[in-house]
């Protein structure tokens, strides 16, 4: 293994900041944008990902991003106070990191093939998931 191998190009340092900011502000938004911005084939971030010292240094970013568990607890708590305070943004980030934003996944079983179900039986199981839904939420309607 060279010394070459060893170490991140500008190139590959800047594509590590870049997978380090979220998603919502990265600029540009997508991989292949990105690689033709530093002028390089969207195949070669992959490879880049796949080597050693490219993946530990981006851990080592994430780790350094993340901080400690108190750390990050001040975060939540510091969101928290923004979102009672009326800061929808804040609100949506405290959900989104909390995973209460998320919809619960609903698994839906039956013995019959889905494409041999009529419109009638898709509108009546659909109605079932929705009431169930209502009701484990305790939604009122207005």
């Amino acid at each position: 293994m060279g010394l070459e191998e060893n170490v991140l190009t500008p190139q590959q340092d800047e594509y590590i900041t870049w997978l380090c900011t979220a998603p919502s502000a990265r600029e540009p938004a997508t991989k292949g944008a990105f690689a033709a911005s530093i002028g390089v084939n969207p195949k070669t971030l992959h490879t880049w990902a796949n080597k050693k010292v490219f993946k530990d240094e981006w851990q080592s970013r994430v780790d350094a991003l993340q901080g400690s568990p108190e750390r990050s607890q001040r975060l939540l708590d510091a969101l928290y106070d923004k979102a009672v305070g009326g800061d929808t943004r804040a609100a949506q980030l405290y959900l989104q990191a909390t995973n209460r934003m998320a919809p619960p996944t609903i698994n839906v079983k039956s013995e019959t093939h889905i494409a041999e179900l009529s419109d009638k039986d898709l509108e009546e199981l659909i109605s079932a998931v929705a009431s169930q839904e209502k009701a484990s939420r305790q939604l009122r309607v207005v």
